[in-house]
């Protein structure tokens, strides 16, 4: 539905972005991860409208589109990383004063405000000041502003920064509700387990560059390994080397375990075990995750 060329982005001959290309389908949740200072916010700022690129094209739906043109950002709905309403006003106020800026008539805007409310889980809270939500409830009621106006595309930054778990894990059901009425979204965030659980694709933002892209899996897979942890007993690695031959398996010392890695290794725990019958202490299989794999590609990058 939309794409990047060559997007740079300088501020006082610093270089935020460097020549970013990237595609979003219609329908995908795409994320955006990398360590702080790596561009994020920028793009989105960028494609949100609020700063021009110093180089580079926006492309939707096939044609170059400029993103501070009224047209563009009636499409778009953007929910920024802290949360933008009035605190002495209240939720529905909120949304019913976002609904007369976008045009909405009365009656359209009244049921899509209750709609909204409804969808948050704010109905119950409609009536109280803003200033008085938790951070979990303000970030839903700020959500549910982003998309007032039915946007096609939404640009959520770090939308659960700051949140405590069941906040966090309210708005990620929100996030999942987007996907499947059709939604196009872009997420930045830091939250790797958010990244693998609500993404489609994602792509490694580093010093304004994209380092890596595909699916989590595929990230998972580029980046880290399965492993099985074993603490043994007795001396010796003949047994060791004779099993990995045989499963075609790596190891490795890491201090007092020992660890393997290859294919297919949630098959082959029971051969493990019985392979090295007698001696183990201890096992644990550890699925690679994605933090796992983003901190191995921020060593490999000198991050």
């Amino acid at each position: 539905m939309i794409a990047l060329r060559d997007i740079g982005k300088d501020f006082d001959g610093v270089h935020a972005l460097r020549g970013v290309n990237l595609h979003i389908n219609r329908g995908e949740t795409f994320g955006l991860i990398g360590p702080n200072g790596a561009g994020k916010t920028t793009l989105v700022r960028i494609l949100s409208g609020q700063i021009a690129p110093t180089s580079g094209q926006i492309i939707l739906e096939g044609k170059p589109v400029d993103p501070r043109d009224a047209r563009y950002r009636l499409r778009i709905g953007l929910v920024p990383q802290e949360p933008s309403f009035y605190g002495r006003l209240t939720a529905r106020e909120n949304l019913d004063l976002l609904a007369s800026l976008y045009g909405l008539e009365r009656k359209e805007a009244r049921e899509r405000v209750e709609e909204l409310l409804e969808w948050s889980g704010l109905k119950e809270h409609a009536d109280r000041q803003v200033r008085y939500f938790s951070r979990g409830m303000q970030q839903r009621l700020s959500l549910a502003m982003g998309l007032v106006h039915r946007p096609e595309l939404v640009f959520l930054d770090e939308p659960t920064s700051g949140l405590d778990p069941e906040a966090r894990s309210s708005v990620w059901q929100l996030m999942g509700s987007l996907s499947r009425e059709g939604k196009t979204v872009l997420v930045t965030t830091h939250n790797m387990e958010e990244a693998d659980r609500v993404c489609d694709r994602l792509a490694i933002l580093v010093r304004g560059m994209v380092r890596e892209e595909g699916t989590p899996q595929r990230i998972k897979g580029l980046l880290g390994a399965d492993r099985v942890e074993v603490r043994l007993g007795g001396k010796g690695t003949e047994e060791i080397e004779d099993l990995c031959r045989r499963l075609d398996l790596q190891w490795r010392k890491e201090g007092e375990l020992v660890i393997l890695t290859g294919a297919g290794l949630p098959e082959k725990l029971a051969e493990i075990t019985s392979g090295l019958a007698g001696r183990v202490r201890g096992l644990h299989y550890r699925e690679v995750t994605l933090e796992d794999a983003f901190l191995r590609f921020m060593r490999e990058v000198g991050d």
